[in-house]
């Protein structure tokens, strides 16, 4: 009998946890990718933190020091782009609207090459024919795509918001991280026992692989993007910065949004600055990921392309914008995690079908 009623205070303990945990769960269920990234912020950002906390500075000002700069980098092309949003879609609606969209006739020079003089008016022709018909579709479907246009507005303001949340708990991770981090080190050891430092030291790689190597040299890319733009006096410069910080993910994919710029401004009459544009994205903006993304990425996580463009682009359409960095993060951690744990095991397989009566 007295068996029979431990077995049932256990049961009622175990639905009471289930219980209390699946409260919590709903409760923290808005935010649960919003603590997500912060914690993946936090540890990939860890060691300038240790730093900070060796010249003997405070937690409290540590932690600070920290969240401004990260907030001010992440936040800022955001926040200009939501503020401008609307005002950059009516300037382009506007500008769509217009009658005066004429190719330049070719110039003398070009008729004046030889040999291929010909050739080229008539491509140069050919071109001005195409744009005409983009810009007339374009026509057609731009005031019925406002209705949209007003809905990714607010889906931005929103991701705008729970980044904002991101930052605020990032910092209350700083200040109290390495509590939480023993915590979270015991926690693995009673799951992985001897393997909890193999697995840590995974994760962080795979971390510093996706946040560092990938999108952190396609937002420093679209950051220049966007200053690019601006010298040249191109019109919703953050909005297309943003969509440059998605592209540039891809390589040679941002021929997809600056091409088009110096097709406009030369259509415009402003020869200069589309040329300006097409060597500051060929000679600088293009050249960014060669030389930065081998110093910020880890050689020790060799991580296949296409699971990054996956875990981006699904992290993205399952997530939001805050699935665009937990996406990868979540399928390089794991591909690393399977990829570690298969060797292993081949390792053990090998040692085990070896026969030792064959060294003697």
């Amino acid at each position: 009998m007295p068996t029979s009623a431990s077995r049932y205070e256990k049961i009622a303990s175990v639905a009471a946890l289930s219980v209390l945990l699946f409260a919590c769960y709903q409760v923290l269920r808005p935010f649960i990718f919003d603590l997500l990234w912060a914690a993946i912020l936090c540890f990939v950002t860890w060691p300038l933190y240790t730093r900070l906390r060796d010249w003997k500075l405070t937690a409290n000002w540590a932690a600070t020091a920290m969240v401004l700069p990260i907030g001010i980098l992440l936040l800022t092309p955001f926040v200009a782009a939501t503020l401008t949003f609307t005002d950059d879609i009516n300037r382009l609606l506007h500008w769509l609207n217009e009658s005066s969209h004429t190719w330049p006739p070719a110039p003398t020079w070009l008729q004046n090459i030889p040999v291929l003089g010909d050739n080229a008016v008539s491509a140069w022709q050919s071109v001005a024919e195409d744009s005409s018909k983009l810009v007339n579709l374009a026509r057609q479907y731009a005031l019925s795509a406002s209705s949209w246009v007003l809905q990714q507005g607010i889906s931005l303001a929103a991701e705008l918001m729970h980044m904002g949340l991101s930052i605020l708990v990032l910092f209350f991770f700083y200040r109290d991280g390495e509590h939480v981090a023993q915590h979270v080190v015991i926690g693995v050891e009673r799951l992985a026992g001897e393997r909890t430092q193999p697995i840590l030291h995974i994760v962080r790689s795979s971390l510093r692989a996706v946040v560092y190597g990938i999108l952190g040299t396609a937002l420093v890319q679209a950051l220049a993007s966007i200053l690019g733009f601006v010298i040249a006096g191109v019109p919703y410069a953050f909005v297309l910065g943003v969509i440059a910080f998605f592209l540039m993910i891809i390589p040679a994919a941002g021929t997809v949004i600056w091409l088009p710029i110096a097709l406009w401004l030369l259509i415009e009459g402003e020869t200069g600055w589309a040329i300006f544009i097409a060597l500051w994205f060929l000679l600088f903006v293009g050249t960014i990921d060669n030389w930065l993304r081998p110093i910020l990425i880890s050689r020790e996580v060799e991580l296949p392309f296409v699971l990054i463009v996956f875990g981006i682009f699904g992290g993205l359409l399952a997530f939001g914008f805050i699935g665009v960095f937990i996406g990868p993060t979540l399928l390089a951690t794991s591909y690393a995690l399977v990829l570690d744990w298969l060797m292993r095991k081949e390792r053990e397989g090998l040692v085990d079908g070896a026969d030792p009566g064959l060294g003697g």
